[in-house]
């Protein structure tokens, strides 16, 4: 394959990324590679290697299928296909199929699509009338059939 052929794989960044990022991907971390250590990006990230560490993006963060994260993560927007162990804070996060998240989440915006994983605590905030954002929390009970 030439360098500039074009792919069409399942690892390739679908039109929903695309739609979903504000930003051009400045920084990349590719499959294998394997960083220890935290990250400060001042815009979008792409990561399918793996982290050990926190993130902070002042952008786009998108975990592809192969990427792993272990730490804390902050970003404007996280789309994870691959999987990230730890806390999350964002304004928008999507769990795409096949994505898990193993962690807590504090976000605007959460969205987890059909095959994907998400294991933990969320709070979501709201905007309320004076335009201040407030912290929403609901709690279910689920009753027993055999009551």
């Amino acid at each position: 394959m030439g360098i500039l052929s074009k792919r069409d794989d399942s690892k390739s960044i679908s039109q929903t990324d695309k739609d979903f990022m504000k930003s051009d991907i400045i920084t990349l971390i590719g499959e294998g590679c394997l960083f220890e250590g935290n990250i400060t990006s001042p815009a979008s990230t792409r990561l399918d290697g793996t982290i050990k560490g926190n993130i902070d993006s002042k952008g786009t963060l998108i975990v592809g299928q192969s990427g792993v994260i272990s730490g804390e993560v902050k970003a404007i927007e996280i789309s994870v296909h691959g999987r990230v162990e730890g806390n999350i804070e964002s304004e928008k996060l999507i769990i795409k199929k096949g994505g898990v998240v193993s962690g807590d989440v504090h976000s605007k915006s959460f969205i987890i699509e059909d095959g994907g994983i998400y294991n933990g605590k969320c709070l979501m905030e709201s905007s309320s009338f004076n335009g201040e954002a407030s912290a929403v929390s609901s709690t279910y009970e689920i009753e027993s059939q055999n009551s």
